[in-house]
């Protein structure tokens, strides 16, 4: 069996998606009790709790594969370090934190290193010197973006959330490693197909490598788009409802009596009333976030965050009105319904003393470790692709 050993393992996204395409995990590092705590709820590991950027890698298992994923708060669109202020506020921690997957390399030599992060990790001012270390070190580079309610493969469903990342696999030299996307899709003509991705002209490459988002074709900017093979034109990707996550046994509030400080605030129930109008009626979720409204639950849902504050249940009353529906916010299971954990994955409900001061105020273990994960559906669809390719 390939053996793997998670740097950075969060509550344990990626962990359960390699878990889930055959490997036996060898050890699961964070610097978060919390994180750790969770991910033995959950699966018999060596759980070492410290901060990579100290970690001696002397005392970590070699594997086959390394997965890790550098820190993303800098480089996310929600980050306060903006791209071209980075000469100013250099990103600190994403250097840290992705120079351990070097220092780990460079003792352990695995056969592939994996991550995933936001799209914006490739504009870090030292993402292309970066990736030279590697090469230096034998290893070639395989990045590319994908979307996780894109991303699926045999008994492994897309995940319920509209999710743009970047994955980088840097694999030794001779390893080849297939990480071409081909969501499965509905051509007008052929019927059930797998989608080609096409680049727009205008897309961005950065290192030798494209990025970018999808273009949903909505008249908002992305990079590409998915074709049917047979040349039939555009296809869209299929994707996966979140209706089937939420759990509606559980008390809601009527929007009428407001919340524990107050009323609800005005953009509120903007997105509340858009959302009476765009659904008919039927039950859907207020994005309070800003640059979104309301989403169906039919299909998938915005990106859940760390923060977990932004996805707000709305079940309409009968008399349609903003007053008269109930709400609630999302759920821990919930959100890791939308990551795609397996079902039955648990998470700590505090966080230990040591954590205190590591944390966001107000973060609680499951918001911050459900919105901080790699997409299990993402981390074993990539896990099977380096399967295949060191098993040729």
């Amino acid at each position: 069996m390939l053996t793997s050993v998670h740097l950075m393992a969060g509550g344990g996204g990626d962990l359960a998606g390699f878990a889930l395409a055959g490997y036996d995990t060898l050890a699961a590092v964070n610097h978060l009790q919390a994180a750790v705590q969770t991910v033995l709820l959950n699966r018999p590991v060596n759980g070492i709790v410290e901060d990579v950027s100290r970690l001696d890698m002397l005392s970590v298992p070699g594997a086959d594969v390394l997965v890790a994923s550098p820190i993303c708060t800098e480089a996310a669109p929600a980050g306060g370090n903006a791209v071209r202020k980075q000469r100013q506020r250099p990103w600190a921690a994403t250097r840290a934190t992705a120079w351990c997957l070097i220092r780990y390399a460079q003792i352990h030599r695995p056969a592939v290193i994996v991550g995933e992060n936001v799209l914006r990790f490739a504009r870090w001012d030292l993402f292309e010197p970066w990736l030279k270390v590697f090469e230096a070190m034998n290893y070639t580079t395989r990045i590319v973006p994908v979307n996780a309610a894109h991303i699926s493969s045999p008994g492994n469903p897309a995940a319920p959330q509209v999710r743009e990342r970047l994955v980088f696999v840097l694999a030794r030299r001779g390893i080849e490693v297939d990480l071409e996307v081909r969501p499965a899709a509905t051509c007008r003509v052929c019927g059930p197909v797998q989608g080609v991705r096409c680049w727009k002209p205008t897309a961005t490459r950065i290192a030798g490598h494209l990025i970018g988002a999808y273009d949903p074709g909505t008249g908002r900017h992305g990079a590409y788009y998915y074709l049917c093979p047979a040349g039939h034109g555009r296809v869209e990707p299929a994707t996966t409802a979140m209706a089937p996550g939420i759990d509606w046994s559980l008390p809601m509030r009527l929007v009428a009596d407001g919340h524990r400080r107050g009323p609800y605030a005005p953009a509120t129930r903007a997105r509340i009333r858009h959302g009476l109008i765009q659904w008919g009626g039927r039950p859907f979720v207020a994005i309070l976030r800003r640059h979104k409204l309301s989403e169906s639950l039919d299909g998938p849902v915005a990106t859940i965050t760390a923060a977990g504050t932004h996805h707000m249940l709305v079940q309409p009353g009968d008399d349609r009105t903003i007053d008269g529906c109930r709400v609630r916010m999302f759920t821990t299971p919930e959100k890791a319904y939308a990551q795609r954990f397996p079902d039955g994955w648990k998470f700590v409900t505090r966080f230990p003393k040591a954590d205190r001061d590591k944390v966001p105020h107000g973060a609680t273990p499951g918001g911050l470790l459900t919105g901080n994960a790699v997409p299990s559906n993402i981390a074993e669809w990539v896990g099977g692709r380096i399967r295949y390719a060191l098993a040729a």
